[in-house]
């Protein structure tokens, strides 16, 4: 869920105040684990591409149509009816539908505060070797956001490994910043730190995680400051798009 300007000014101020007192525990544990982006978007459109695959068949738009009713419950906040209305593309044979459908009913859990059920869900798409690795691998991230305070922190470097192997996947400033949370819970500073890093440096990375990246990194004795003001002028050295 993205912060609102407001939010993320007085989020930053408490990360500065964290540099500036070196409280780098005090910090972790009033904002807990780092914030993802919300899944309902990319699940949009996985949809649309799953239906542009199939859309020659009358069964193909209809998965299509009932998925988008699942999505609207959501949007509408009525996770409950989201979830419901998911049931049948969950229980089907449509691979891709099934792990969005999963996805989307972890989601709703979620909203209910229904921790169980959101693992369980992501967890069945996590470990579906039909479903699409992208969507395996949103799920494994998830899921182990949910889980966080419950897992070992040896559990949780090694359940993200592979993806935080890859700075190219597209959930790897997650993974890493998971990562590196357990790291630091188990005294690894220097590791932690060198994982903040590399989200500073990940040309996937969202400005604000980014940031929170480079400041933690700092925090860890890691100087983030100069891959980050790299990527900066990188991204301002390409030319202009001409309309």
């Amino acid at each position: 869920m993205a912060l609102s300007p407001q939010n993320n000014d007085t989020f930053m101020r408490e990360v500065d105040e964290a540099v500036r007192e070196d409280r780098l525990k005090t910090f972790l544990g009033r904002f807990g684990l780092p914030l993802l982006g919300v899944i309902i978007a990319g699940l949009l459109a996985f949809a649309g591409w799953l239906w542009w695959q199939g859309a020659q068949t009358s069964e193909a738009a209809a998965r299509g149509a009932r998925f988008s009713a699942a999505l609207d419950n959501f949007d509408q906040e009525r996770p409950k009816a989201a979830a419901t209305a998911a049931d049948a593309l969950a229980e089907g044979d449509s691979p891709g539908y099934r792990a969005a459908a999963l996805m989307l009913q972890g989601s709703a859990a979620e909203v209910e505060g229904n921790t169980q059920i959101a693992v369980a869900r992501y967890g069945a798409v996590a470990n579906d070797a039909n479903a699409p690795q992208e969507l395996r691998d949103m799920a494994l991230v998830r899921q182990t956001l949910v889980e966080f305070d419950t897992l070992a922190p040896e559990t949780v470097v090694a359940r993200l490994r592979r993806i935080v192997a890859d700075p190219e996947n597209g959930v790897f400033p997650s993974a890493a910043e998971l990562t590196a949370l357990a790291e630091y819970r188990r005294n690894n500073f220097r590791r932690a730190g060198e994982l903040f890093r590399q989200i500073s440096r990940a040309d996937n990375v969202a400005q604000s995680l980014q940031s929170r990246a480079v400041q933690m990194a700092g925090m860890l004795g890691v100087d983030a400051v100069e891959a980050a003001d790299d990527n900066d002028n990188s991204d301002a050295a390409q030319p202009a798009t001409k309309e």
